[in-house]
């Protein structure tokens, strides 16, 4: 059972805990708590992944280094570390990990954060009914693959400007 604690439309607790497949937790202004992360590598190139085919939501397009729901007790950090385990077998450099945002989108208050760290893509190990493909791509890049609209909605168009302007604080 995966648990989501419910939260109003303020960013508050309700107390409420329901299972993701419960209806409660679909509910108008019923939210849960998701987290998202991007890996920069020391070459400004941030690693996406393309989702599953048989994805729910956003199937075959691509996406963020990792994202996913908080469940049951467990914090935004402790959730992002089993993410990133559950789609790519790897682990975060939780040291380097910096929120660059929280916004609602939809049921969902997302936190955002940004890693650096450099992945060897051959130590990736996909969940294949997670992620169908990874790729180190350049911010210009993904700005291609969406406007090409192969890029999963309500992610890259909120984070760009932070990641554009790490990258080029780095030049």
């Amino acid at each position: 059972m995966e648990l989501w604690k419910i939260y109003d439309k303020d960013g508050n607790y309700t107390g409420m805990k329901v299972d993701k497949d419960d209806k409660r937790a679909w509910e108008e202004n019923a939210f849960h708590q998701g987290v998202d992360a991007w890996i920069i590598n020391s070459d400004n190139k941030i690693l996406i992944q393309k989702r599953a085919p048989f994805k729910k939501w956003d199937p075959n397009m691509w996406s963020m280094t990792v994202g996913g729901s908080v469940i049951n007790d467990e914090n935004i950090l402790e959730a992002l570390q089993r993410e990133s385990v559950e789609e790519l077998g790897i682990k975060l450099n939780m040291e380097s990990a910096k929120k660059i945002k929280r916004y609602r989108l939809s049921n969902l208050w997302l936190d955002v954060y940004l890693v650096k760290q450099d992945v060897d893509i051959k130590d990736i190990k996909l969940r294949e009914n997670e992620v169908s493909d990874i790729k180190f791509a350049t911010y210009d890049e993904i700005e291609k693959i969406y406007k090409d609209n192969m890029f999963m909605r309500n992610r890259w168009e909120f984070v760009r400007d932070e990641i554009k302007e790490l990258i080029e604080s780095k030049n």
